[in-house]
């Protein structure tokens, strides 16, 4: 997924899942319920709920440890706000077929309160399967996860033009170097927030490039969509 990133060993981002259409991984999604994943709308565009399937419990592509489980994806609930353009309101919420049983490969992340801040520069983890560099063909075979950090809204809103959006928040570090890429959109930006307890701050979302100098990853701000998330899996 990840520009400048390494291997995550088994277990390690048990809340991460690769969505696959006709066995092709498209974009990652979080697990936040035995029911529930939660992902990027802009995922969605062009997609068949009917034939989305959620690879849960591995880090591999394709699936081959023996935690790994294939469940089908029923509903695919975007938001309504949601502008493809703009990428405001980039969350879509995942059904899933069946109840997931949870076990050391397979856990949910923790939703944030509305109210809970992610202080600038706290190092966060971003992980998935997507390009290993901008423009690169290769996806890797294990998972890739990576360090990044807040960055401050004000700095972000200024690099990009002033088009971010109070649902959006930016991670990652403005001489470039660790970033998601093409293929980690709907991922994970995981906060440790007490020891071993993490938080889903954002949903991969969007950028310039992948880890270019002053283009921070943009990802959607899990605290201001979080009423909408709980209401819609209720």
């Amino acid at each position: 997924k990840i520009v400048g990133g390494t291997d995550a060993a088994r277990g390690e981002i048990p809340w991460q899942v690769s969505l696959k259409e006709d066995s092709r991984h498209f974009c990652g999604a979080t697990i936040i319920g035995d029911r529930w994943l939660l992902s990027a709308a802009h995922c969605f565009n062009e997609t068949n709920p009917e034939e989305i399937e959620a690879y849960i419990g591995t880090t591999s592509l394709n699936g081959t440890d023996g935690s790994a489980v294939k469940v089908n994806v029923t509903r695919v609930i975007q938001h309504p706000l949601f502008n493809p353009i703009a990428l405001d309101f980039d969350v879509a919420v995942l059904e899933l077929a069946r109840p997931l049983v949870f076990n050391k490969y397979i856990q949910p992340i923790c939703l944030p309160l509305a109210a809970q801040q992610f202080p600038v520069g706290k190092k966060c983890i971003i992980s998935g399967w997507g390009d290993l560099q901008e423009g690169n063909v290769t996806k890797p075979e294990t998972l890739q996860k990576a360090l990044v950090g807040i960055i401050d809204q004000e700095t972000c809103d200024f690099l990009y033009n002033f088009s971010l959006t109070d649902r959006m928040i930016c991670a990652g570090f403005l001489e470039g170097k660790v970033d998601s890429c093409q293929g980690d959109s709907g991922g994970p930006l995981a906060c440790e927030v007490t020891p071993g307890v993490f938080y889903l701050a954002g949903i991969v979302s969007w950028g310039i490039g992948c880890a270019q100098a002053m283009n921070p990853g943009v990802y959607s701000r899990v605290t201001h969509l979080r009423d909408w998330i709980l209401d819609t899996i209720s």
